[in-house]
């Protein structure tokens, strides 16, 4: 499968599979877009440089709110198992957090 690109009026022919030419087409008229956006820019290297910054810039963001997300959901998991041992009432508080807490927190959730 061939996917046709066109970017500033300059078509890019891509050797593709057939579920990935609608997401090639998509990411060019995105990109179209933000280059459009420094178009006032009389430099052309100049704004495929600002492009390729604003581009790097939301990649970096998006990755700072994955991982931020991914330490809200460990956090969120610590407090859900502390709940369910301390709502369990282990006598021996010893085994807190070891793999056999975690079954039985599991096993009790079953």
């Amino acid at each position: 499968m061939q996917a046709v690109l066109n970017v500033l009026d300059h078509s890019v022919s891509l050797e593709c599979a057939e579920e990935d030419r609608r997401r090639l087409e998509d990411l060019a008229r995105a990109l179209e877009a933000r280059i459009r956006g420094f178009y006032n820019e009389p430099d052309t290297q100049r704004r495929l440089v600002l492009t390729a910054l604003s581009l790097l810039d939301e990649a970096q963001t998006t990755s700072a709110a994955l991982a931020r997300a991914r330490c809200e959901i460990e956090r969120l998991t610590d407090m859900l198992i502390d709940a369910r041992l301390e709502a369990q009432a282990l006598p021996d508080t010893s085994v807190r957090g070891s793999v056999g807490a975690l079954r039985r927190v599991a096993e009790g959730a079953a």
